[in-house]
């Protein structure tokens, strides 16, 4: 009976020491041409757009954005661009601010851009956006999903001076304030 019992607590300590650690599972990333030509040219080939990242190290926005872009429903998204590094290529492009991703057809033309950091479901809302717009021209790129969602900065601010402006004029009329 003993005997039975140090096996049951082994393989209970064993399953309990199994729950504790994590398995880790090599999960699939986006595999990042770091050639544009390259990238170019397989984009035309497949007829695929392209999602062009630019990034810098030193820029912490750009790494929560390479966290996104590990997310795994942005790298089932990714599947349908080919997906170029941008370094080098800002001049280009015209990037002036970063993170920034530009997505071209498979001319190489730029259909649509984003600029600052995204959330993973809100970057798949716009990649989305970006592949309709990439295989229908036509489409002006006016507004993206995200534009919807945002609101005017500073709106806050300036009905707050207008009430204390109008506030003002309200009591020096009435004679409180000199």
């Amino acid at each position: 009976m003993l005997e039975i019992k140090g096996k049951f607590v082994l393989v209970f300590a064993l399953l309990l020491i199994g729950t504790c650690f994590e398995v880790v599972v090599a999960q699939p990333a986006i595999e990042w041409h770091t050639s544009y030509q390259e990238g170019i040219q397989i984009a035309e080939s497949q007829d695929k757009p392209t999602m062009i990242f630019f990034e810098s190290r030193n820029c912490p926005a750009c790494k929560k954005q390479k966290e996104v872009l590990a997310d795994a429903r942005v790298i089932n998204m990714s599947k349908n661009f080919v997906p170029i590094a941008g370094s080098g290529l800002g001049g280009q492009y015209g990037i002036r601010y970063i993170p920034a991703i530009v997505f071209t057809n498979s001319q190489g033309e730029e259909v649509y851009r984003l600029v600052g950091y995204r959330d993973a479901k809100t970057l798949v809302e716009e990649m989305q956006y970006a592949l309709r717009l990439s295989s229908n021209p036509a489409q002006p790129p006016l507004q993206g999903p995200s534009a919807h969602n945002t609101k005017t900065p500073g709106f806050g601010v300036t009905i707050t001076i207008a009430a204390v402006f109008i506030c003002g004029r309200w009591l020096r009329r009435k004679g409180y304030v000199k």
